[in-house]
């Protein structure tokens, strides 16, 4: 006979009853948003990997770096926007662990990592519990029951206003949210340094410099992004025109940094005083990854504008590309204008019949590399060629 779901669940127990299990709280180490945007660019690599096989010949190495130089500029580009490492420190220190818990200078202090992570949209506080060596004797946890790993954002984002001084119903998303964690009783070291963003006067406004800045970054980022967009769909149509969208998003991630920079200097230097040092934020890896990206693509732009002016065949075979089009213009001698009579009959005329311009309408391939090499030598020689009428 079958036995009985209520059967199955009351097997090897003494005293049958519900299944209770105790909390497991882990802590979130990781941007959850970060990681699953380099997990996506890292799933369209892995797949292009599988297919570089099918490639042929030399093909096989020019797709590999147009693939893997294109992810890495979307990834920066999504990953910096949306990244906390616009502005970072960290400083490891004895600090109070809550408020009214353990007085300053008591033996019950801890010892640990304060570190402070600013982006475009927030800031991120994280408290680790180390031993700093800080002492000479060894470094005993004063609650050996709790582990002290704690990770804590505020946003200033969505909306984006600064709102009422203060933190009541008005005031702004980032004040209402370090009202909350005060109440939820936030770890002492985080509400000390997310206090100094909720200042909004007397030269002390950080929050709201901070706030301007990832504003008008992130603007920047976004238009980066489109433009991204457009010079891969460019580039599969028209190289120049490619190139020169990619020259377009390098200038604009400059701009970006740029303006971020500007934004947050033009105020009095933020420095968070500690124990046993100070957090002096610094520009962070967000920041110097837009920076080599924007110029990065720069530089890779005017290369390919200036190959492709020189050795257009070369350039086109790298992209997979082949020529169709012969651009003709027709040019008049000043000396022989064409004139027409009462009639309208064309009198006389020089033309110049130009067989193929270094600025080339291309498009892609499709029958192969055989073909492209074949219909590469069968081209139309640059030659100038003139007509008498």
């Amino acid at each position: 006979s079958l036995v009985s779901g209520e059967a199955m669940g009351n097997a090897f127990r003494q005293h049958p009853g519900p299944a209770i299990y105790a909390p497991n709280q882990t802590p979130v180490t990781d941007d959850l948003l970060e990681v699953g945007l380099l997990v996506a660019f890292g799933m369209i690599g892995f797949s292009f990997l599988l297919i570089i096989p099918g490639i042929r010949s030399w093909e096989r190495l020019w797709a590999t770096i147009r693939v893997f130089v294109t992810l890495f500029i979307g990834a920066s580009i999504l990953v910096s926007n949306f990244g906390f490492g616009w502005y970072t420190d960290k400083i490891c220190t004895r600090t109070q662990y809550k408020a009214n818990v353990n007085p300053p200078d008591s033996p019950q202090e801890i010892q640990a990592v304060v570190g402070l992570l600013i982006g475009l949209r927030g800031i991120n506080i994280t408290l680790n519990e180390v031993d700093c060596g800080l002492s000479s004797t060894p470094y005993v946890r004063p609650f050996p029951g709790e582990k002290i790993l704690y990770t804590e954002q505020f946003f200033w984002s969505n909306p984006w206003s600064q709102g009422r001084f203060g933190f009541g119903r008005y005031a702004g998303r980032f004040s209402q949210t370090f009202q909350a964690d005060e109440f939820r009783g936030t770890p002492y070291p985080i509400l000390w340094v997310a206090e100094y963003f909720t200042f909004d006067g007397e030269g002390l406004r950080w929050g709201r410099k901070f706030r301007q800045a990832g504003w008008y970054t992130h603007i920047f980022m976004w238009l980066a992004f489109a433009l991204y967009l457009v010079s891969i769909l460019l580039f599969i149509y028209v190289i120049r025109q490619g190139a020169l969208f990619m020259l377009y998003m390098g200038l604009i991630l400059c701009l970006a940094v740029f303006t971020y920079g500007m934004v947050i200097m033009n105020t009095t230097k933020m420095t968070i005083p500690f124990q046993d040092g100070t957090l002096n934020p610094q520009f962070g890896w967000s920041w110097w990854l837009t920076l080599v990206t924007g110029v990065f693509s720069v530089i890779v732009s005017i290369v390919i504008l200036i190959t492709n002016y020189i050795f257009p065949r070369q350039v086109a075979a790298f992209f997979h590309h082949t020529l169709i089009e012969e651009d003709e213009f027709f040019a008049v001698q000043d000396d022989e204008l064409t004139t027409f009579d009462d009639q309208t009959k064309l009198k006389t005329g020089t033309f110049e019949r130009r067989g193929l311009s270094r600025y080339r309408k291309t498009r892609k391939l499709s029958r192969g590399a055989s073909a492209h090499r074949s219909r590469l030598q069968e081209d139309i020689p640059l030659t100038t060629v003139v007509i008498s009428i």
